[in-house]
């Protein structure tokens, strides 16, 4: 017997139903395992079917095959796509309207049973449904059963994602960034986090606290700083301390944006105090469980005894160096910052001001907002206003609590998109009774 004779041999004994495992695979003759899925009389039974037998196949064919050569790869999961002719796509309207998105992803989960973690990932698995844009399906690959000539099938259904290096044992930060690289202490920074995790703990942020670089952000749960989330890449990004100063580099399929400006991957950019870091778009507003956000802050306190405190921005009238192939973003210092406007705030705590240094600029309760206020201002939703744009005028804002307790200006509640014009007043949370309001007046900054 050849070498390769007994290597295929091996691998496909080592694709038995007790290693892959499929708890929805429909199969001729009776099965007695608990864990399959019995044949259903429902108006979706074909769907179903379609469904089910499409990821069977991919599991004990297209799977199979692959890592028959690529032995060492995973396949990562991006999207399930399913379709059907004029007769019968009513039906799968009613499939889709009737089930969750959340429910449909939480099925093909069970579908996949213990292929999981071992030969599929699924940290970017966006779901199931009828289409997706060409954009979305950009960077993936197709994997589709040829359909039958002779009775058409009722629903096509087609798996998109793209076949990827298995990583290897230990963190995944070593594994990101290769086995030479040495950890170092650098500034402690505070990490506050809004992804699905932090959903599950009504909504309030997680505060992730490190001083060792370089740090991996990522889906995995062996990375430096874990972060939930259906766009997060089990290795998404990395921080970096070099020349003073903290550099961020993306390593993600779907993206990571710093203050409003997507970054290239492999290309650091430079961070400052505040920094606000969103995942698989611009902002993902509320929807922290698709796209999370993470708020970077420095800390003053020592690092290690005996080590001065460094800021993430570098000390004023210090240009910012970067390292060989870095691009990064203008930083600013206290010195370069100059404000594009100002707010006047009443709120529980007395009559603060704040400078509003960039844009976007949010307010709320929530720890990663750029004004925080006072959670004895509890009719304040976490994120109440986003000023998008300043202008001679005033200020371009959404309302994201317009349906909520709502923001108001003489008593009238304002809409989702209004503009705040220089020295009006707007109350916050005005239709919360128990607990003080806030009043924000915005000014032109001083020349």
């Amino acid at each position: 017997m050849s070498l390769l004779s007994k290597i295929g041999g091996a691998v496909k004994s080592a694709f038995e139903r007790n290693d892959i495992g499929v708890a929805g695979m429909v199969r001729e003759e009776p099965v007695m395992h608990e864990d399959a899925v019995k044949p259903t009389a429902t108006r979706y039974a074909a769907i179903r079917e379609a469904v089910e037998r499409r990821v069977n196949t991919f599991l004990r064919q297209d799977l199979v095959s692959h890592l028959e050569i690529g032995h060492n790869e995973i396949f990562v999961l991006h999207y399930i796509e399913i379709s059907a002719d004029t007769q019968d796509r009513p039906q799968l309207l009613l499939f889709l309207k009737e089930f969750s998105p959340e429910a449909r992803i939480d099925w093909v989960k069970k579908l996949l049973g213990p292929a999981v973690g071992q030969h599929v990932n699924i940290d970017q698995f966006m779901g199931l449904d009828q289409e997706f844009s060409a954009e979305d399906l950009a960077e993936t690959d197709p994997f589709e059963e040829a359909l039958n000539q002779v009775a058409k099938p009722l629903y096509r259904v087609t798996l998109h994602g793209r076949w990827d290096s298995r990583p290897a044992a230990g963190r995944a930060g070593v594994s990101a960034l290769g086995p030479q690289q040495v950890r170092t202490p650098g500034p402690r920074l505070r990490l506050s986090i809004q992804d699905a995790k932090a959903k599950n703990r009504d909504g309030a942020p997680r505060i992730i606290e490190f001083e060792s670089f370089p740090a991996v952000l990522g889906s995995s749960a062996q990375a430096d700083v874990e972060i939930s989330g259906y766009y997060v890449s089990a290795m998404h990004c990395t921080l970096y301390w070099n020349e003073g100063k903290v550099w961020l580099e993306d390593h993600s399929t779907n993206g990571t944006w710093l203050d409003g400006h997507r970054l290239k991957r492999g290309i650091r950019a430079a961070l400052i105090d505040g920094a606000r870091l969103s995942i698989g778009r611009d902002r993902g507003d509320n929807e922290y469980e698709r796209f999370p956000a993470v708020r970077v802050q420095g800390m003053t306190m020592p690092l290690v005894p005996g080590a001065s405190n460094t800021p993430v921005a570098p000390p004023p009238g210090t240009a910012p160096m970067a390292p060989e192939g870095a691009t990064p973003i203008a930083v600013l210092t206290a010195r370069q910052a100059m404000p594009l406007a100002v707010l006047d705030i009443v709120d529980a705590t007395g009559t603060p001001k704040r400078d509003v240094l960039r844009i976007p600029f949010s307010i709320g309760r929530g720890s990663a907002q750029d004004y925080v206020v006072p959670d004895a201002n509890e009719g304040v939703s976490r994120e109440h206003l986003i000023i998008e744009e300043i202008d001679q005028n005033g200020a371009a804002t959404r309302n994201l609590a317009a349906n909520k307790n709502g923001t108001c200006a003489g008593h009238v509640p304002l809409p989702e998109r209004f503009i705040w014009r220089f020295g009006e007043e707007i109350v916050l949370a005005e239709k919360w009774t128990s607990a003080p309001v806030v009043r924000l007046v915005l000014r032109r900054a001083e020349v």
